[in-house]
């Protein structure tokens, strides 16, 4: 079964629905409001004197990659969604700023090794299932350069029993929903998925008001 293929059809028609237009509430992924994630990250990364290339792995309506641009990153973002890409193209205009796009996978990067000195991840991850994992971390390690950073946001496991949206069994730490996959994350599975390769900096947990716990990631890639 073609999984990527499932989800970029899905996230086609949810993107060209929206009609160009943003979301009201500021904590939805559909707004054009910055995650304050995002912003403490950037934060960091203007303390660690990093500034260069940064890649949005499924940029959605362009909202984070946006912010990265007015704070001088040189900034690039994918999605499988065409729909979504015009938005983000929209959103970078009418912000007055330049954002490379491209329709794409993280499971095929269109990159060379070593383009970026940033990657971001919000939303991305817990929406590939275990079998592609492997494919999502090679590809994430080829483009980033060594010593440089990568901020991931995801599902918490501790979000697990938020009804109608976590799995009703104790057991499992995922839901399948008309194939749409959701994955909810330990902190042992982030150790396993990334300790290898990065430096894990910084994990915390943030409760939204109505959404899944979401857990913020600092990595470091290994030099």
């Amino acid at each position: 079964m073609n999984y990527e293929k499932i989800e970029e059809k899905r996230y086609e028609k949810f993107w060209s629905s929206l009609k160009g237009k943003f979301s009201s509430d500021p904590e939805h992924y559909t707004s054009n409001v910055p995650y304050p994630a995002v912003i403490k990250f950037i934060k960091y990364l203007k303390k660690m004197n990093c500034t260069g290339k940064a890649l949005d792995i499924g940029c959605g309506n362009g909202r984070h990659a946006v912010i990265f641009a007015k704070n001088k990153f040189s900034v690039s973002g994918i999605d499988v969604s065409k729909s979504a890409i015009k938005i983000t193209n929209k959103n970078a205009k009418e912000n007055k700023v330049n954002i490379s796009t491209r329709i794409g996978s993280v499971l095929n990067l269109p990159y060379q090794k070593d383009s970026f000195d940033v990657l971001l991840d919000s939303g991305c991850l817990h929406h590939l299932r275990k079998s592609q994992w492997k494919q999502y971390l090679k590809n994430i390690l080829l483009v980033l350069k060594k010593g440089r950073y990568f901020l991931l946001i995801c599902f918490s496991k501790n979000s697990r029993y938020i009804p109608e949206f976590s799995p009703k069994s104790k057991n499992r730490n995922w839901t399948l929903r008309n194939g749409h996959y959701n994955h909810f994350f330990t902190n042992k599975e982030i150790k396993e998925t990334f300790s290898n390769n990065f430096e894990i900096i910084n994990t915390y947990e943030i409760k939204k008001r109505s959404t899944p716990l979401i857990l913020k990631v600092f990595l470091m890639k290994k030099k």
